[in-house]
């Protein structure tokens, strides 16, 4: 498990009153990249306070995509392939996207330094992973851990016959040959097994 070191950032206290929202359910927020979301990103925190989490581009600086998490509640999201910086912001009365928690020291703010990448290695293999956050004394965020967390795809052939009418066969069939008569009706073949590949994806890491 390694260490990640994270810096605060800095909040400015603002005046003026701000009032409740009502509270996100836990999971994705949103997504800009227009890219699929496949690569496993899992978050353990401590009971307490929620978390607000944002993904930044490393190349753009732009957010890429953004969750909320309950404190202390199992948390799993599938992100877009690239290498993020993780931002989180932590309180107890969520206040909508634009104040988060609240102004001023009402939202605990702060990076993990290193950034973390998600992508495909080997063949079908889509690698993610898990970060633990470890509160201090005074409740605040002192240790982030991670290590890789790992998606595996597995290729199994078969055949897929999926069933059809009677006149469906016929349709594509054509009679068996002349004289072929079941009842006074044409008799006909069955339509042949189409091959197929069945994709498993299990978490293997």
């Amino acid at each position: 498990m390694l260490a990640l070191l994270f810096g605060g950032v800095p909040v400015l206290a603002e005046s003026g009153q701000t009032t409740t929202s009502a509270q996100p359910p836990a999971g994705l927020l949103w997504n800009r990249t227009g890219l699929p979301a496949v690569f496993p990103l899992q978050v353990k925190t401590p009971p307490g306070p929620d978390y607000h989490l944002t993904l930044i581009d490393t190349q753009t600086g732009e957010a890429a995509l953004a969750a909320y998490i309950e404190g202390g509640a199992f948390f799993r999201v599938l992100v877009p392939p690239g290498t993020f910086r993780l931002r989180f912001a932590t309180g107890t009365e969520w206040q909508g996207e634009d104040v988060l928690f609240g102004q001023g020291e009402a939202t605990h703010r702060f990076d993990l330094r290193r950034p973390l990448t998600f992508e495909t290695r080997g063949l079908g293999t889509k690698a993610g992973h898990i970060v633990t956050l470890t509160p201090g004394t005074s409740d605040e965020i002192t240790r982030a851990a991670r290590k890789d967390q790992f998606i595996c795809q597995s290729f199994r052939p078969g055949f897929a016959s999926p069933a059809r009418s009677p006149l469906d066969r016929r349709a594509d069939q054509g009679p068996r040959g002349k004289g072929d008569l079941i009842d006074g009706e044409p008799m006909f073949h069955e339509p042949l097994a189409r091959p197929r590949h069945d994709v498993r994806s299990r978490y293997c890491g």
